[in-house]
């Protein structure tokens, strides 16, 4: 559907005149042009005709699309959620897949899915199934070159957090807040934020960098406050200082967080909790004292 269709569509089905619509924003005949295919209008003229339809950016995409969810949109909701789940052999035919279509489009973005798919393989798999230093490398160069981060970048930075050193992700996050200022009202942007700091705590618990635990838990307790996330990530917080203080050998509450992710109906994320705490608390070494 073309967009000026989609507009007189959406200002129809909600009984406005193009009058009633074009009041205040542009010329009632822009407007009749416009859903006629007859001329274009600039991305603030569209934006404001959406705000009076009370219709969401999100929403017109997914109606443009004839109510079919974006390609990239539908590959970031379950790219770690189901792709990183598949067969190993079925992981590396997307990788093809998404380095083919770079190819064809030049679009970054599938550069990105096909170089983290290959870390992700080398990590399950504790071996260098690919030879990804190139591609490390191209990762770093295109976070650090830009100055205005993103969605795309935070993603980015989150999901291969394990290619940078401790020092350079700790240093990084001051400057990650400041290229993402101008999004700091957006609460997909406060949910992105959250990820990466739930990530940042699994790496130094992994890392063993426990004052790196505790730094980011502080952050994520913050951050928390203004986020749809609030309860998932306060309950997250709780389980990673339970697992400080049981690696301390002090009382904890990880029987009891672990039980309330099930009573929710989150089983898959409370075994995932289970499995990880039996990983920290193997590698670490039974006689440390962890600095809470």
């Amino acid at each position: 559907m073309e967009h000026g269709q989609l507009i007189r569509k959406l200002r129809k089905e909600r009984n406005m005149s193009q009058a009633e619509l074009a009041e205040g924003i542009s010329s009632r005949t822009a407007l009749s042009s416009f859903e006629n295919k007859h001329s274009t209008i600039s991305s603030d003229i569209l934006f404001k005709y959406l705000e009076r339809l009370n219709v969401t950016v999100q929403e017109y995409e997914f109606y443009l699309n004839d109510n079919v969810t974006p390609e990239k949109a539908y590959i970031s909701e379950y790219f770690y959620n189901k792709v990183t789940k598949e067969r190993d052999k079925e992981i590396a035919q997307r990788i093809h897949n998404f380095r083919a279509k770079y190819n064809d489009s030049h679009d970054f973005y599938f550069c990105c899915l096909s170089i983290e798919l290959k870390l992700f393989l080398n990590r399950r798999n504790n071996k260098a199934i690919y030879q990804v230093d190139e591609d490390k490398q191209i990762i770093k160069d295109y976070l650090n070159h830009n100055q205005n981060w993103g969605h795309f970048e935070i993603a980015l930075f989150s999901n291969c957090l394990y290619i940078f050193s401790s020092d350079y992700i700790r240093g990084t996050f001051p400057v990650l807040l400041k290229r993402t200022k101008k999004l700091s009202s957006i609460a997909s942007y406060q949910n992105d934020l959250s990820i990466f700091l739930n990530n940042c705590i699994v790496l130094s618990f992994e890392r063993q960098n426990f004052d790196d635990v505790n730094y980011y838990i502080d952050r994520l307790i913050t951050i928390s406050a203004n986020t749809p996330r609030k309860a998932y990530d306060r309950m997250m917080c709780q389980y990673y200082l339970s697992l400080l203080q049981k690696l301390n050998y002090q009382p904890n509450q990880l029987a009891t967080i672990i039980q309330q992710f099930n009573e929710l109906g989150f089983t898959d994320h409370a075994n995932e909790l289970i499995k990880f705490k039996k990983q920290i608390l193997k590698e670490t070494k039974k006689t440390a004292k962890i600095a809470l």
